[in-house]
């Protein structure tokens, strides 16, 4: 096939993707946002809606919307978004992997409506992850038609969809990976440079596409497939050994997005506490298998009816292939039971399944003191299988497109005889009122008749696609035609399931304008606003409005932060366990007004304005706060005992003394540490004249007038004007983290961590200008890397393009 013929080949089926892809997305093409703006305005303050919505697309609002505006504000002003100040008192951003700063679809984002970008990153996933596929497929010599049937099977497989529907950037680090397999082996084929470099290119890819985790597990996939083809010359081999050093240049390309992160996963809870015992309560049970046949017989969070059980929620347990993906899979492996390809998809794919099932093995894992992996929750390796079963199921419909053969009834008869199992069981428990699932009588029944009414469809879809393989065995002319039908019913299966999955909203209730949020922005200055009881506001919301705010909810949240709000509530920071959010507190109104120590902390992070339910206004008034606002059944109050955003210290002490008694200096320094909440939450302790630092401060505050004004607050930057006629120390209630610099009078100072989480520079007496700027060294370290990593490859591909011509 001449390249001309080819490259139109190809753009015809990337376009097939494109459109197939857009026909799940159609209700966009009538106005309708496929993000869950029913569930934001009716499920959250202050939007006061009742509208219908899906149980489903939480973390889409609560992370990942929000999140993207702050990178989109800083890309379009052509900067880097280190930081965002509008959570959790500020908090590391482009550290954080999740938000995929660097992925080159974001380049869209600087032009494109925030709306508009986000279903482009939707609808992406489906188009390359198939194209991807694809290549890969046709390279193994599979058939055009069973090529694009395996493509679909993995492209617009429920995990991409539901993941996608949920995490949005987490299928983008997946999608990459049929593209490196077809590089892999079109190098070992070829041995042209060129395919190391769209290893080397799909790597950095991945690792921008905003998901560590899955990222890891897509390269441990990799080396096995590189081990099964290579063996032993994985190592010994020029081809190996080129192949190897594509992946590690590609490693080495992405050094500037993963440096920053491993800085940022040392410096959160997530490395230092053991959650053993909850990831274990997200390892699937067995049952959880039966929805390889029936993907909502234990329900669906869309129809608010999923009663699966365990931790994990509907999306972290997706193992639904499609019914004809898992019998021509399992035909491959009836027909092909020595392929080499076939038994390392086969074993991969069940090791993979099984290490997110609740086995021994699975807990064992999560014993491992690994980064990352054993941090995580297990399931997330789900698209290996998915991955696995997909090409399966493209070599069963190629072998059977090439051959009569009756072993192909053996899948249906299986997989008949359990769909008959799984149909005659829950019938007995609705006839006979026996129990399920660890329910009884009503709820029994209910569930049971949740799970037959589930099966119907994928019985349908089973029943119609043994019609058309028995139609091929008696009619072999007709196979194509047969193949492009089961792949229709395939396609429409996935449609349906899609359909059912998806939010669509208008785009009146993305984000709404609200004429509290109103007054809060435009009134708020550098000051940060709080939501009280039936008023919360959910965290990072504030992201979305640009609004500062204390809380925020994130993986990779600064474990100092955390474990600060953490004390300053009451709570021992000995006992502190992993949690993704860190805030005020939440509750009824009087219940959180009874702590002074959450008192004490509101005004220490500069909480000027809170939102307060109209039930509640007398006790916010009580409580020294001044209704400024009202809108609805909802007011803004302002607090009349705010400390400060920066200010001037007069005197600072060290944390508190303990026994240290047979301790080293580290540990005696750990635990005097972990009690400067008690030691400000002493009701002796003058927190708003006086703080605690860490360590000594080279100057020796003293009491006198003194003024602090910040003249700008950026993201990356703080410049403060003070004037004081004695000894100073300057607080700024933002968080303190590795890579935040200071300049007084444009001449380097040390930051001091101040009041367990926040920055302090001392100064002399005088007029100052003290800037604070963001200057990571990690960050420096990763671009130069990441730079001299590109320039290597380049050089690379330069050199064969010369040695070729």
């Amino acid at each position: 096939m001449k390249f001309g013929n080819e490259a139109k080949h190809l753009i015809l089926v990337f376009s097939l993707f494109t459109f197939l892809s857009l026909i799940l997305f159609w209700p966009i093409f009538l106005g309708k946002v496929n993000l869950n703006g029913n569930l934001l305005v009716s499920f959250y303050p202050p939007y006061g809606l009742n509208l219908p919505f899906k149980d489903s697309g939480w973390d889409q609002l609560r992370i990942y919307f929000p999140f993207y505006r702050v990178t989109l504000d800083a890309l379009r002003h052509f900067g880097v978004p280190f930081w965002n100040p509008y959570a959790f008192s500020g908090h590391l951003h482009m550290a954080d992997f999740q938000t995929a700063v660097f992925y080159p679809l974001n380049l869209f984002g600087m032009f494109l409506p925030q709306v508009e970008f986000w279903h482009l990153l939707r609808v992406t996933p489906m188009v390359f992850g198939s194209f991807f596929t694809y290549l890969f497929l046709k390279n193994i010599k599979l058939s055009g038609i069973a090529s694009v049937f395996g493509a679909l099977a993995f492209g617009f497989s429920p995990y991409i969809l539901t993941w996608g529907e949920e995490v949005v950037m987490s299928p983008h680090s997946i999608i990459w990976m049929p593209l490196i397999l077809f590089a892999v082996d079109r190098f070992i084929e070829k041995k042209e440079k060129r395919f190391v470099g769209l290893i080397a290119i799909s790597t950095v890819l991945s690792f921008f596409g905003g998901y560590m985790q899955t990222s890891i597990y897509l390269f441990i996939f990799v080396f096995l497939y590189l081990l099964m083809r290579l063996g032993w010359g994985l190592f010994l081999s020029r081809a190996g050994l080129l192949i190897l050093g594509g992946i590690f240049i590609g490693i080495g390309m992405a050094a500037v997005q993963i440096l920053p992160s491993s800085e940022l996963f040392f410096n959160s809870a997530r490395s230092q506490i053991r959650l053993t015992e909850t990831l274990f309560s997200f390892l699937l049970p067995w049952r959880s298998l039966a929805t390889y046949l029936a993907p909502d017989f234990f329900g669906s969070p869309a129809t608010r009816n999923f009663f699966r059980g365990g931790s994990a929620q509907y999306y972290e347990g997706i193992l639904f292939v499609g019914i004809a993906t898992l019998v021509f899979a399992f035909y491959a492996l009836v027909k092909n039971p020595k392929n080499r390809l076939v038994v390392f998809l086969f074993l991969v794919g069940a090791v993979s399944l099984f290490s997110t099932l609740n086995l021994p093995t699975s807990k064992l894992f999560l014993y491992l003191p690994v980064p990352f992996l054993s941090t995580s929750i297990a399931n997330r390796i789900l698209f290996i299988p998915a991955f696995c079963l997909g090409v399966l199921g493209a070599i069963g419909l190629d072998e059977w497109l090439k051959v009569r053969d009756r072993k192909v009834f053996a899948p249906f008869m299986v997989l008949g005889v359990i769909y008959l199992s799984l149909a005659v069981w829950v019938l007995a428990i609705i006839k006979l009122g026996l129990p399920y699932l660890g329910q009884s009588g009503v709820g029994a029944k209910l569930n049971a008749l949740i799970s037959l009414r589930n099966l119907v469809l994928p019985l349908a879809v089973f029943v119609l696609s043994a019609i058309a393989v028995t139609a091929g065995f008696y009619r072999p002319k007709l196979k194509e035609k047969l193949a492009i039908l089961v792949i229709t019913i395939f396609f429409l299966q996935t449609f349906y399931f899609s359909q059912k999955y998806f939010s669509f909203s208008d785009r009146r209730y993305i984000f709404p304008e609200n004429a509290i949020l109103n007054f809060i922005q435009e009134n708020q200055g550098n000051f940060r606003s709080w939501g009280i009881g039936e008023a919360y506001f959910e965290n990072n919301f504030a992201s979305q409005y640009s609004i500062f705010w204390p809380e925020g909810y994130d993986s990779l949240n600064n474990k100092s932060y955390a474990e600060f709000t953490h004390g300053m509530q009451g709570g021992d920071i000995n006992s502190f366990s992993f949690r993704a959010d860190a805030g005020l507190g939440r509750g009824k109104t009087l219940e959180l007004f009874s702590s002074p120590g959450r008192r004490k902390l509101i005004d220490l992070v500069g909480v000027k304005y809170v939102t307060s339910n109209q039930n509640d206004f007398e006790l916010m008034e009580k409580n020294n706060f001044k209704k400024v606002f009202e809108s609805g059944k909802l007011g803004v109050f302002e607090n009349d005992e705010v400390v400060p955003r920066v200010f001037l210290a007069s005197n600072y002490e060290g944390p508190p003394e303990i026994d240290s008694t047979g301790k080293t200096t580290d540990e005696i320094d750990a635990e005097r540490r972990k009690r400067i909440p008690e030691k400000l939450l002493s009701p002796d302790f003058d927190f708003r004249n006086v703080l605690v630092l860490e360590k000594p401060s080279p100057i020796s505050a003293q009491y006198g007038p003194g003024t602090a004004e910040i003249v700008s607050y950026r993201p990356q930057e703080v410049v403060v004007k003070t004037e004081s006629g004695q000894p100073k120390i300057l607080f700024l209630s933002d968080n303190y983290y590795p890579g935040w610099k200071a300049k007084v009078d444009g001449n380097e100072v040390e930051i001091l961590r101040a009041d367990y989480t926040f920055r302090a520079v001392p100064l002399v007496p005088g007029n100052h200008t003290v800037r604070f700027y963001y200057d990571s060294l990690i960050f420096k370290v990763g671009l130069m890397v990441s730079s001299l990593s590109l320039i290597v490859l380049f050089g690379y591909l330069v050199s064969w393009k010369i040695n070729k011509t």
